[in-house]
């Protein structure tokens, strides 16, 4: 096996860009027409009009893209106004690690996300998720409702939320 000799630094990263509100899903797609691999990951909604219902899609981290791309071409994204900045944790530029992008995208496609009980659920307890694609992670709970959890991912901050099944 041959070492690489490209420095880490200079490896593509995941970083998180704050967009402006409702501009989700536009600014992803005129960021990857120049060429940047994003990910803003989307649920289906269902919204009432007066006159009709529609299915639609909507960013699951509101104000939130994912880019992922070398550290000195962070400033190559602001290709539009509708990019406000990156995302900062604990004053440094937040980077989020690929296994947890990974987690992000089964955990999208993953309808039983963990088997535990919203009666044993208080918000500010950090828990182990058992089963699922969280299996192992340690999530703190923000918010419990009958069959939702708020979670906060404790690496960046950033709250999810989470359909639960009862399992008996």
């Amino acid at each position: 096996m041959q070492e690489s000799n490209v420095p880490l630094t200079n490896l593509p990263k995941w970083f998180v860009l704050v967009v402006k509100t409702k501009r989700e899903k536009q600014v992803a797609e005129i960021l990857e027409r120049h060429g940047f691999e994003i990910y803003c990951p989307v649920k289906k909604e269902i919204r009432q009009w007066s006159d009709r219902k529609k299915v639609i899609e909507v960013p699951v981290f509101q104000n939130y893209l994912f880019v992922r791309l070398k550290e000195s071409d962070r400033d190559t994204v602001f290709i539009t106004s509708h990019i406000k900045k990156y995302l900062y944790w604990l004053g440094k530029v937040a980077i989020v690690r690929d296994v947890e992008i990974a987690v992000i995208k089964e955990w999208m496609t993953n309808d039983n996300i963990c088997n535990i009980k919203s009666s044993h659920l208080q918000k500010g307890k950090v828990i182990t998720i058992e089963k699922g694609a969280f299996k192992d992670k340690e999530a703190t709970i923000h918010e419990v409702r009958k069959n939702e959890l708020k979670l906060v991912l404790n690496g960046l901050g950033i709250v999810l939320l989470a359909k639960i099944r009862d399992v008996a």
